[in-house]
């Protein structure tokens, strides 16, 4: 893989948990996460324990004590403050704070950045919402709010946004065909589907399926997605320090073969495999590898079908590629 690719932070990889709000997979609790409640609700948990809500309402489990609660704009479906649990040092950021008048504020709260950004509609007029990115550990997600398809979501665009959470209900925002076009606009790494129909009923995947873009995340209410991420920084004497191949076959019964090559030495190297919910299920490789193109043969005899992703690491640099055994 091509280390100029990868000037800015690459997601090297996710996994879909449904265990529960508050449960990680095995061998993957250090990490941030990103759990939907239901309807707009929200809640980040960083890799350091920092909780952040937005827009409360969804009745679930608010028992990790608040940091920050963001909301977006008055409505009652959007700001039951009285939901979550406070911490004595929590920062409540309400539209009116976030955009007091025609500009929008930027907040910093210890390591945390957040950046109200437009957002509105017929049924949200523009003065009293507003949308929120959210900046952790290099990951920036951004949660829409109440809104339409507007013209500002192409300011988004340079801001390379890891997560785009946008509402799709049709009624009282986007419809699923209007927001699949706005994540077109915006281009995040992944889109995540929120507020699908109107209060009381607050998930409908026959509106899910009509929202069709790209590396599309569906997260059901209760569930989370934990995140496993790498900063990388490519080296401005060598344009190619590693490359990680798609296996072959793929998919494959029972056994496959990686291949990748290293153009540095005297680095520790991890090829590892992963199952769905992120638990290490084989290693490859753990060591020091010399200079050149390399392969390894995955059997995977003993796993059942599923979808599985490999991991190669060398040097503070990584890769991560998808593969699916089908017996």
């Amino acid at each position: 893989m091509k280390t100029a690719m990868f000037a800015l932070l690459s997601l090297l990889l996710f996994f879909l948990v449904t265990l529960g709000p508050n449960n990680l997979p095995a061998r993957t609790t250090a990490v941030d996460s990103l759990t939907i409640l239901g309807h707009a609700t929200a809640k980040i948990k960083t890799a350091d324990g920092k909780v952040i809500y937005i827009d409360p309402f969804q009745p679930g489990n608010y028992s990790d004590s608040a940091d920050i609660v963001l909301i977006t704009h008055q409505h009652s479906d959007h700001n039951q403050l009285n939901l979550v649990r406070r911490k004595s040092t929590c920062v409540v950021i309400s539209n009116a704070e976030a955009h007091p008048d025609t500009s929008y504020r930027t907040f910093t709260i210890g390591s945390i950045k957040v950046t109200a950004v437009p957002a509105y509609n017929v049924n949200h007029q523009r003065a009293q919402c507003v949308g929120f990115v959210v900046e952790f550990n290099g990951i920036k997600l951004y949660h829409a709010g109440d809104t339409g398809n507007i013209p500002e979501m192409a300011d988004l665009t340079a801001r390379h946004l890891t997560f785009c959470m946008l509402p799709i209900d049709g009624i009282f925002t986007m419809t699923p065909e209007e927001a699949t076009q706005a994540a077109s606009t915006i281009n995040a790494s992944f889109n995540i589907p929120m507020h699908t129909m109107p209060p009381p009923d607050t998930f409908s995947l026959p509106m899910v399926a009509r929202f069709t873009p790209p590396n599309k995340i569906v997260i059901r209410n209760g569930e989370s997605i934990g995140l496993v991420i790498t900063a990388v920084e490519p080296a401005p004497s060598t344009p190619t320090d590693f490359e990680l191949m798609q296996n072959y076959p793929n998919p494959f019964n029972p056994m496959t073969t990686i291949r990748f090559s290293l153009t540095r030495t005297g680095v520790r190297v991890s090829l590892k495999v992963f199952d769905m919910h992120g638990r290490e299920v084989a290693t490859l490789v753990e060591g020091e590898l010399k200079v050149g193109s390399h392969q390894r043969v995955f059997d995977a005899s003993g796993l059942a079908s599923g979808v599985y992703f490999y991991r190669l690491q060398s040097g503070g640099m990584a890769s991560v590629k998808k593969f699916v055994l089908a017996k």
